[in-house]
């Protein structure tokens, strides 16, 4: 089978390793987050159409790093260059302002918004399985957080920095001079995809 085959075959098992398994709501965001799946009525459109562009993105980005799962620093060129443009190309298609974010950022473009700091430090270190996805009324706009967890693939590039391979450390070091986002395990959450939609 040639290795994009391959690859394509692995997407839904790597796009659940860094989906997270859902568990318990993502604490200490700005104000009461509630269950996406209990979406108040006036609010369940917004809810979901945030949920949606979340989910292309995943899809998207995981479909991209599944074909260059063989050549780990070519997957950390997928996230320099392409995942920016993958983001701002399904923000515009959905009518959202969207990202990711991390306890632990390797770009400063992927700060979190305001409204979701609190969430991300209070589930830093935490593992993905105890996070889920969590929606919150902003009055203006709902915002929208569902966890990224480390899989064994990511930790090609977010594992213990002594486990990286030597491509992937030269990458990240002319790419990302400043990265904080190594020295994850399997299973950790390693971030979270953020939504925002306006009412």
């Amino acid at each position: 089978m040639p290795r994009l085959a391959l690859a394509l075959a692995a997407a839904p098992a790597l796009l659940a390793a860094c989906a997270g398994v859902p568990a318990a709501p993502v604490p200490g965001a700005a104000g009461a987050g509630f269950d996406p799946d209990r979406a108040p009525p006036s609010l369940a459109p917004l809810v979901a159409r945030a949920s949606d562009a979340v989910d292309r993105l995943q899809r998207g980005l995981a479909r991209r790093l599944v074909e260059e799962v063989a050549d780990a620093p070519h997957a950390v060129a997928v996230c320099r260059d392409e995942a920016p443009a993958m983001t701002a190309e399904v923000a515009q298609a959905q009518g959202v302002a969207l990202g990711r974010t991390g306890p632990r950022l390797r770009s400063p473009a992927n700060a979190p918004p305001a409204w979701a700091r609190g969430a991300l430090a209070a589930a830093a270190g935490r593992p993905a399985a105890e996070v889920r996805a969590v929606a919150f009324d902003l009055g203006d706009r709902v915002g929208y957080l569902r966890p990224i967890a480390a899989g064994a693939t990511c930790l090609k590039c977010h594992g213990p920095a002594a486990d990286l391979s030597p491509g992937v450390r030269a990458a990240l070091a002319a790419s990302y001079p400043a990265d904080q986002a190594t020295g994850f395990e399997e299973g950790e959450l390693l971030g979270l995809f953020w939504a925002e939609v306006r009412k």
